[in-house]
């Protein structure tokens, strides 16, 4: 398994590589004149990536999130398609039923201004609505979804469609890729400023490598039917720490707390609430420039110009460069299968190749929002942090090799409590567990700044209750509260005590 990975990786990189100049030559940006911005921020990411000016596109159209079926034809999808095939974008074979044979469009960019979400038809002609499924007779769209399967000229508006790129390794312009398929992103947010800045934040960090933590936030539970949301990010976990870009878990029910020492976040995943809520409504986080972050929840993406509801909004402004929401109802098997986005994204694809293998289904329910071109973890970056980068190569020397990986780290440590921390994580995860509460205890001597130091004081409650050692618990409740005596740091502190393991 181990191999088979390896190669896939392999396969990824070198395609990846092979196809990355071409990628503005395979972009279309599309933007609604009718909205204030939209043309300049189409104009300011074309020339950002190196996309010509005859691959922007003006529809006018709705500048309101949500439209209805007829409207969507009318005025994105109709007007797109005759502009595909005026401009000799696509080969169309209409023997028959038209059939998309060759096209020089693999990503389509929906800039600010575009509408989201398709609302729900009744009546529509050509649709054949499966009403013995919970999601055969649902119709209601987003509109990027739905926009990726333009060159299947479908009518049947119900239902999800298999997506012929699910669990795909191979760019979306290798030659044997679906032509019919386009991989459809938003550069959308609260803002046109926030829109900016994810276009500058993309490039930055294809430059310098995208250097942190990654915050995993599981529910624990046990119902079979929503298990598989936690699996996903267990999976995640354990891949974080086998390509040496280790995560943090939370297992508890509850989200990270307002308050949690969020710091240096590159990737957060999580789920399971309506509005963005915990740390993500403190004032003074902010994820990395680069950072990717995903909530899952039925309507994370119900709308994405407001700050401060659901989750794709409040993510961005945060400082996410990129995310993934569900703009209606989409059902947990539907969303994006968490663990595959990730595997693909570190591996080296782009960041709409990585969501789209992600997702079992298009012309469904998941907004994609960010640069579809952004490749974070690209092998040709030129710069980047010493201390990670010196982890990274920690694991890839030793990764085999738990005892010998923990001496290196631990070796590391000794001026970098970056490396400590990790190396803590590691003994937990191979039961070292004495070992690990001193570790970060080390770590937590050694940090200077408060908030790491904090994390690892979390990092020893948290191994406490799950060992189930309340009376040690209670020592370092106790202990940590004097050395963090602020009202949020004890009340953090304190969940720990009242959570069961």
């Amino acid at each position: 398994m181990r191999l088979l990975r390896l190669l896939c990786g392999l396969i990824i990189a070198h395609a990846a590589l092979g196809a990355e100049e071409d990628l503005p030559n395979s972009t279309l940006v599309v933007f609604n004149p009718n909205y204030s911005e939209s043309e300049s921020l189409a104009e300011y990411y074309a020339v950002k990536r190196g996309v010509a000016k005859d691959r922007l596109i003006a529809l006018p159209c709705s500048d309101d999130e949500e439209i209805d079926r007829y409207e969507y034809d009318r005025t994105i999808a109709e007007p797109l398609r005759n502009h595909l095939q005026e401009a000799q974008l696509w080969t169309v074979d209409q023997t028959g039923e038209p059939r998309v044979t060759a096209n020089k469009v693999r990503y389509i960019v929906l800039i600010r201004g575009i509408p989201l979400k398709i609302r729900s038809q009744a009546g529509y002609p050509g649709d054949n609505p499966d009403r013995s499924t919970p999601f055969g007779a649902s119709n209601q769209k987003a509109v990027d979804s739905e926009l990726a399967t333009l060159g299947y000229f479908r009518r049947q508006i119900s239902g999800p469609m298999e997506n012929p790129y699910f669990r795909s390794f191979r760019p979306i312009t290798d030659p044997d890729s679906d032509p019919r398929l386009m991989l459809v992103a938003r550069l959308d947010g609260p803002g046109a400023g926030d829109v900016r800045r994810m276009i500058d934040d993309a490039l930055t960090a294809e430059r310098t490598g995208l250097w942190g933590w990654t915050y995993l936030d599981a529910r624990g539970v046990q119902d079979p039917n929503y298990k598989i949301g936690d699996e996903w990010l267990f999976h995640i976990a354990d891949e974080s720490f086998r390509i040496g870009r280790p995560s943090i878990l939370d297992r508890r029910e509850a989200l990270f707390p307002s308050g949690y020492p969020m710091s240096d976040a590159i990737l957060y995943f999580g789920w399971y609430a309506q509005n963005a809520t915990g740390i993500f409504n403190d004032p003074h986080f902010h994820f990395r420039p680069g950072a990717i972050a995903v909530h899952i929840h039925s309507f994370s993406g119900s709308t994405i110009r407001q700050p401060d509801k659901f989750w794709v909004g409040p993510l961005i402004r945060r400082g996410a460069a990129a995310t993934l929401g569900n703009v209606y109802e989409p059902f947990l098997q539907l969303t994006p299968t968490l663990d595959l986005f990730y595997d693909r994204l570190v591996n080296g694809l782009t960041f709409a190749e990585s969501a789209y293998a992600s997702l079992r289904a298009v012309s469904w329910m998941t907004t994609i929002v960010g640069d579809p071109l952004y490749r974070p973890f690209s092998l040709d970056q030129t710069s980047g942090n010493t201390s990670w980068q010196a982890i990274l190569e920690a694991f890839e020397r030793k990764s085999t090799d738990p005892p010998a990986l923990i001496l290196e780290l631990n070796k590391l440590g000794t001026g970098d409590p970056t490396a400590l921390e990790v190396a803590g994580l590691v003994e937990v995860r191979e039961g070292a567990n004495d070992a690990a509460l001193e570790t970060f205890d080390r770590a937590a001597r050694a940090y200077k700044n408060r908030p790491e130091k904090f994390r690892c004081a979390l990092h020893q409650a948290d191994l406490l209750r799950s060992l189930g050692r309340g009376g040690e618990l209670a020592d370092l409740i106790k202990k940590y509260s004097a050395q963090f005596p602020d009202d949020t740091s004890k009340r953090i502190l304190r969940s720990y005590r009242q959570t069961k393991p």
